[in-house]
């Protein structure tokens, strides 16, 4: 992790069960609980704060805002309590803790660094739409940007909280496209991009975006490559 002069936040989005939330506390180093926030996003059965992780955050919505609205509420808080880097983990623990936590590592050189599944797996694993839609929405980011960049659709992804402090997170996507429009913006600035490889499960327990809202998602990224995110 980060030396003891950066610190590091975690934020954990949260639409459905408590078991992922319980396991990924357990995982999470005992040091990061108080710079932990978990943004329920108004499950209709709450989440609670377990009793290993006391000094956790737990934040509520009072309706439904979506995976961005999720983000915006946790960064939010993590920068204004002083946070230095922040990683993202998923509310049902899809990717790995641990090499997820490890992305803060990267932001030494780096305005953002994401686990990439195409790294080392060249996305094993991946359902095969998934795996062509993403390879495609990356392919023409790298064309528009002239960058490298093996994966800009995994969740997987650490930030430093300078640089979401200055974009404006806030006319982005409440929805899935927020993502994306974080990246473009880094990508659009020049700004660089740090990849480590990660896994990630996809199972009953995952929570995943259905095939209408992927092609939804696709054109949205493709619109934001061509136009930009808001600005």
């Amino acid at each position: 992790m980060a030396g003891p002069a950066e610190q590091v936040a975690v934020v954990i989005p949260v639409y459905g069960p408590q078991a992922p939330v319980d396991r990924l506390l357990h995982e999470i180093p005992v040091a990061l609980h108080p710079w932990t926030w978990i943004v329920d996003d108004a499950t209709p059965t709450p989440t609670q704060l377990p009793a290993h992780a006391p000094t956790a955050h737990l934040l509520r919505h009072p309706r439904n805002r979506g995976y961005g609205g999720s983000q915006k509420t946790g960064y939010a808080a993590a920068i204004a309590a002083g946070a230095d880097r922040i990683v993202l983990l998923h509310g049902d623990a899809q990717y790995p803790t641990a090499a997820t936590l490890a992305l803060a590592d990267a932001l030494d050189d780096a305005s953002a660094a994401l686990g990439s599944r195409f790294l080392e797996a060249h996305g094993r694993g991946v359902p095969g739409w998934r795996r062509v839609g993403n390879r495609f929405l990356t392919g023409v980011a790298n064309l528009r940007f002239g960058t490298r960049v093996s994966e800009l659709h995994t969740g997987a992804r650490a930030f430093r909280a300078d640089v979401l402090a200055d974009l404006p997170l806030q006319r982005f996507s409440d929805d899935y496209l927020f993502d994306q429009q974080v990246l473009v913006s880094l990508l659009a600035r020049g700004l660089p991009i740090a990849e480590r490889p990660v896994s990630a499960r996809y199972d009953d327990d995952v929570q995943s975006i259905t095939f209408r809202r992927s092609v939804t998602y696709g054109l949205g990224c493709l619109w934001t490559i061509a136009r930009g995110p808001p600005a």
